[in-house]
């Protein structure tokens, strides 16, 4: 009995050790991820981007039902939200290749994904990877961690 009590905490600990070291989704978690995972990954992301435009409408709804904003207010913020999310026509392989693209950088690999979504969105919109702007941006999503 002893023995199967020191297996699995021994199984435990290594479990937790492992899941803790996937937990960090940076530069190197993504080269780790075969090029399926990656894509089920943006592709979830967007859908979960997608769910919020819903869920803030239906926010922004309630605070105009209940005299807190008006609709005025209501269409600015639901526009300024899309307006940043607009990802345009581009499929969701070619953001993986943005992103295996800004991985390949070792000085990107620190960037977290969900920061490295930002980049990868603002490029999408037209802002250049050189740009001043985007070069502070990386700076400082390099530094985060």
């Amino acid at each position: 009995m002893r023995k199967i009590f020191i297996a699995v905490v021994i199984f435990a600990v290594l479990f937790l050790n492992f899941s803790n070291a996937q937990s960090t989704r940076d530069g190197k978690w993504w080269n780790g991820l075969d090029k399926n995972a990656k894509i089920f990954f943006v592709a979830g992301f967007w859908n979960g981007v997608t769910w919020g435009d819903d869920v803030l409408k239906d926010a922004l709804s309630n605070l105009k039902k209940n005299g807190v904003i008006n609709q005025n207010v209501a269409d600015a913020v639901f526009q300024k939200w899309t307006a940043y999310t607009d990802i345009g026509s581009i499929t969701i392989g070619e953001i993986v290749d943005k992103i295996d693209n800004l991985y390949s950088d070792t000085q990107n690999q620190p960037i977290m994904i969900s920061d490295m979504m930002t980049i990868v969105v603002l490029n999408i919109q037209g802002l250049s990877l050189s740009n001043d702007v985007m070069q502070q941006l990386l700076q400082s999503f390099r530094q985060k961690r």
